[in-house]
């Protein structure tokens, strides 16, 4: 049986940041990278791209991890872009209404276009 786990990793850029999950982003598993999420000071005043392609599973608390994160980086008035490739993920934040607050896309090339341009969201972060 496979053991579970989550882990993240934070790559630097000079103008954004990219936050790799993999693994298993639920209740028990995720403590540590919440904390280091809210200490981390290379994400203070980046563009973020959160990247969920080695996701395996979230639940409402990886869930909820993610869109604080985004909101978060939203509320420092710089821009934020979700890698999503997984159907099960991609429908909690369809469901969520996510989608329509942070722009959602399917690879790092696409994510990064996004950061360079300007981007309109269906819904302001005061909306949703």
């Amino acid at each position: 049986m496979e053991q579970k786990s989550a882990s993240m990793q934070i790559i630097d850029q000079t103008q954004y940041a990219i936050i790799h999950f993999t693994g298993y982003l639920e209740y028990g598993l995720i403590e540590s990278l919440k904390k280091e999420l809210q200490d981390n000071v290379l994400l203070a005043n980046k563009h973020c791209i959160i990247n969920t392609t080695h996701v395996k599973n979230v639940d409402s608390t990886g869930f909820g991890m993610m869109v604080n994160l985004a909101k978060k980086v939203a509320l420092q008035q710089k821009k934020v872009a979700i890698i999503i490739v997984d159907d099960f993920i991609q429908k909690l934040f369809t469901i969520s209404q996510c989608d329509k607050v942070f722009p959602i896309v399917t690879s790092e090339e696409e994510a990064i276009a996004i950061l360079q341009q300007t981007y309109q969201a269906e819904l302001s972060l005061d909306e949703y």
